[in-house]
């Protein structure tokens, strides 16, 4: 009879259910969109982030390609210096002639902005909000949500701003002129501050500007996500979505307060 000792089974991880057979990348894409606890319930089988972030920069090239396109750039930097006192403070202390060369440098900037935030941006920014939120929920709600599975459920919370890109793409290919559409501040009515004049009450403009249905859904998705993920079951989604639209508050607020005393 052998003597050696039995084989040590692997831990098994809580939140993982391996009877079941995971979701397809396509799957959980469109899961997001009507059924998100399906979708969440899979990144903690698999925290593969990749497909959501690939979806995010290819719309958002192609809304930059399209807003490149049908912007006038040099306009577009003259409105956005219009819109904001620093600027304008900028501008006076130049000569006509370094005025006009500051503006032609900023339009190009401006250009290759476009693009360079599809690319860079949205996984920097995606880096730095799963690092947060983790802290958050793994700290003041024991959570126990790895990096990775956070990362996932911040790019797949953010899909629906897919949908924004699209509708204001084709805003801008329908538009008679473009360039009245105001990419710089609040281009759709998707918030009650777009029926507002934003030269006027400033602080409020702020405010209803972040009562944006696509920042709502994406704030109801974060906190979903990381109850359903947490390994803590006593992490309830009304506790977490309630967290993260309360954090959500404090950013638009903030926010305001740096518009109406610097714009």
């Amino acid at each position: 009879m052998s003597t050696a000792p039995p084989p040590i089974a692997a831990p098994i991880d809580p939140g993982a259910q391996p009877g079941q057979p995971g979701l397809s990348q396509v799957a959980r894409v469109v899961n997001t969109f009507i059924a998100p606890r399906k979708t969440f319930e899979d990144v903690r089988q698999n925290s593969s982030w990749w497909m959501p972030w690939l979806l995010g920069t290819i719309f958002g090239l192609i809304f930059g390609a399209i807003a490149v396109q049908k912007i006038d750039m040099v306009r577009f930097t003259r409105q956005q210096i219009e819109q904001s006192k620093m600027a304008q403070r900028q501008m006076e202390q130049l000569s006509p002639e370094q005025q006009e060369r500051s503006i032609q440098i900023r339009a190009t900037a401006t250009k290759w902005f476009f693009f360079a935030i599809p690319l860079f941006g949205g996984l920097i920014f995606g880096l730095i909000l799963a690092a947060i939120f983790m802290g958050v929920f793994n700290f003041v709600f024991s959570a126990e949500v790895p990096f990775s599975r956070a990362l996932a459920i911040v790019f797949y919370s953010f899909l629906p701003r897919i949908l924004f890109a699209i509708l204001l793409s084709v805003s801008l290919l329908v538009s008679a002129d473009p360039n009245t559409i105001d990419l710089g501040s609040n281009p759709m009515p998707t918030n009650p501050a777009f029926f507002m004049d934003p030269q006027g009450n400033k602080f409020l403009y702020g405010l209803l500007a972040g009562l944006d249905v696509f920042a709502l859904w994406a704030a109801a998705l974060l906190g979903l996500g990381f109850a359903v993920v947490s390994a803590n079951r006593k992490l309830k989604p009304g506790t977490a979505i309630a967290t993260v639209m309360a954090l959500y508050g404090i950013v638009v607020l903030a926010g305001a307060a740096l518009r109406a005393a610097f714009s």
